[in-house]
């Protein structure tokens, strides 16, 4: 059955055309209508007002309440949040690793630094394979006694648990300049147990210097003349409470300066000084010449430190710096004063000896100079004051001085451009059984006069120059034989026999009547007919080369007037062709050192010992000579 036409409209199609009919309010309503035609409105007319506020309250009532939710949600979130990143859950940060030392701030060079390190784990979980470094600057040595370099401190702690405080106590000798502040680095890793990651937390540790564990100091003159000697005098002295190692001084020469002599051994500009011990010094003697233009100021540099190695003695660690300024200047006369021709600026002269000293003076300058005078003051326990000697001087006895001037010498009341002349006179030195520590004398040359500018107006003008004289010590070097007495004993047929074996004792005796003597050696070769047995006695060691057949006796050091004695056993066994002689039995004695004031090696003899033995008890000429 095919539909109807009104079907095809659908109700809410026929209630829009009812709602927009123009006609719509005219039409004639049902009589069922009637009755409640003012309480059914019309679709499109106004909602009363009162409908509005109940939908509005229903809208403010479901956005409270997801504001409400929002805000705690972020609370939680915010609160969350705070707790992994105070308290972290199971990770493992270097923010929660204290590491605090303890110690002082400021220290003296070569002293011991106690230092105390504290640390702490913060973080949840235990760490691992924890390990501690605080490296220590250059030239630290360890103080547990052994005195070896300890450039750095390395600890592996293990395992520290969450909460866990580890302390350690460390020491070490730490040195440095005065002045100079040091920095500790100190460095601190670990691991976890679920993890290959090592963790590295790094921090620092202050310290300054307030003294140098080493010190120098410079004597020199602040004025000299070109091409003139120049002695600076440095004193190296140790401030450590420790012995130094390896102790170098650095020079830096300015340009002009040649040097001439040292006292000590030099690694090109380098004094290499070796150990000093705590509060020891050592004196180190440079000379040399230093050239240039009237009125130039010239700087030398020398710093005190440590060198890499005894083997390389290249600088390694500085700790003061002494700068000394010299200024040249021109001479107007010169002067050149010589000991027994030797004009060196620190000669060495033996003990009991007569010395010539001659002062040959110049004038340099373009004028004449008038009533120019030539004092050399002597002053020292070396001089014998009484045996002081000039021929065309006067000596002065109350200040003991020679003095050379125009009363002595008619040139000298107007010395003339170019001129020269030449004063002498003689001394003795004490004797060496009267010497005293450190014998020296110190030659003072004044020289005085009046200048005449191009005005003709008087000019006074004066120069003064210092040469000091050491006296060498004096070594006294005896050799014995003995064979029924002495330290060994001894055992052979007396007087020797031939082809039968005797044995006796060679005693040396060595005294230093003077300086301090250091590396003494004495030493004699035996005859092929002599064997040495190794029997010793007395200071130092005996060796014996059996190549060279020479026995050597190191003794070592000498303090002034100290006095040594040693003795070794040889075996004799002559031959038919020695009867009736007394062989010898050692060569000749020779004694070889170092003086250590005077600077210079020192030697003494001692003739071949025999069979012959005067020094023996009970001592017969006739035990002597081989039967």
């Amino acid at each position: 059955m095919p539909p109807r036409s009104d079907d095809d409209i659908g109700s809410l199609e026929k209630a829009r055309e009812r709602l927009y009919e123009p006609d719509a309010g005219s039409h004639t309503r049902s009589p069922l209508s009637a009755s409640d035609h003012s309480s059914l409105p019309h679709a499109w007319e106004t909602r009363p007002l009162q409908s509005i506020p109940y939908r509005e309250k229903r809208h403010v009532r479901l956005a409270g309440v997801f504001f409400v939710v929002a805000f705690t949600f972020f609370l939680i979130s915010l609160l969350a949040a705070g707790y992994f990143f105070y308290f972290g859950g199971n990770s493992v940060s270097v923010d929660k690793i204290t590491v605090s030392i303890q110690g002082p701030t400021t220290i003296a060079g070569g002293d011991i630094v106690p230092l105390s390190l504290t640390i702490t784990n913060r973080n949840p979980v235990p760490i691992k394979n924890a390990t501690v470094e605080i490296d220590f600057p250059d030239g630290t040595l360890s103080a547990d006694g052994s005195l070896s370099p300890y450039p750095r401190h390395s600890e592996n702690l293990g395992e520290l648990g969450s909460g866990a405080t580890v302390t350690r106590s460390i020491k070490a000798i730490v040195f440095g300049g005065a002045g100079q502040a040091l920095a500790l680095p100190v460095s601190f890793s670990y691991g976890t147990g679920n993890s290959s990651t090592v963790f590295l937390k790094k921090s620092s540790y202050a310290l300054a210097v307030s003294s140098s564990p080493l010190s120098v100091s410079v004597d020199t003159t602040s004025e000299t003349v070109s091409g003139k000697p120049l002695t600076l005098t440095l004193v190296a002295r140790s401030n450590a409470n420790v012995p130094l190692d390896n102790v170098i001084l650095a020079g830096v020469f300015p340009f002009g300066f040649s040097v001439t002599s040292s006292s000590e051994p030099m690694n090109g500009p380098n004094f290499v000084l070796g150990t000093l011990q705590p509060g020891a010094s050592k004196t180190v003697t440079l000379t040399g010449t230093l050239t240039g233009q009237n009125s130039e100021q010239r700087v030398f540099h020398f710093t005190i430190g440590t060198a890499k190695s005894e083997s390389d003695q290249t600088p390694a660690v500085a700790y003061m710096t002494q700068d000394v300024s010299v200024t040249i200047t021109a001479p107007f006369i010169t002067t050149t004063l010589a000991l027994n021709g030797d004009a060196r600026p620190n000669p060495v002269v033996s003990p009991g000896s007569i010395q010539s000293v001659t002062v040959s003076y110049t004038n340099t300058l373009s004028t004449s100079v008038t009533n120019a005078a030539v004092a050399i003051a002597i002053k020292g326990s070396a001089v014998d004051y009484g045996s002081i000697r000039t021929t065309n001087g006067f000596y002065r006895s109350s200040d003991h001085t020679v003095v050379f001037n125009s009363d002595t010498d008619s040139s000298l009341a107007a010395l003339a451009p170019g001129a020269s002349g030449i004063g002498a006179f003689t001394f003795s030195t004490v004797p060496a059984n009267a010497l005293i520590a450190a014998p020296s004398a110190t030659f003072t040359i004044s020289v005085s006069g009046t200048r005449v500018g191009q005005t003709n107006v008087p000019e006074e003008i004066s120069a003064v120059e210092t040469k000091t004289m050491k006296v060498a010590t004096a070594i006294a070097l005896s050799a014995s034989a003995l064979h029924s007495s002495g330290p060994l004993s001894n055992s052979g047929p007396i007087p020797p026999r031939a082809d039968q074996a005797t044995t006796y004792t060679v005693q040396w005796n060595v005294s230093s009547r003077g300086n301090a003597v250091a590396g003494g050696l004495v030493s004699a070769t035996l005859p092929s007919y002599v064997s040495y047995t190794g029997r010793t006695s007395g200071v130092g060691t005996f060796s014996y080369d059996d190549a060279s057949r020479t026995v050597s006796w190191s003794i070592g050091d000498l303090a002034q007037g100290a006095t040594g004695q040693g003795a070794f056993q040889v075996s004799l066994t002559p031959s038919d062709s020695q009867k009736g002689s007394a062989p010898q039995l050692t060569g000749v004695a020779s004694f070889k050192g170092y003086d250590r004031f005077a600077g210079v090696q020192i030697s003494a003899t001692a003739d071949p010992v025999t069979t012959d033995t005067p020094q023996d008890s009970g001592y017969s000429p006739t035990n002597a000579a081989v039967q």
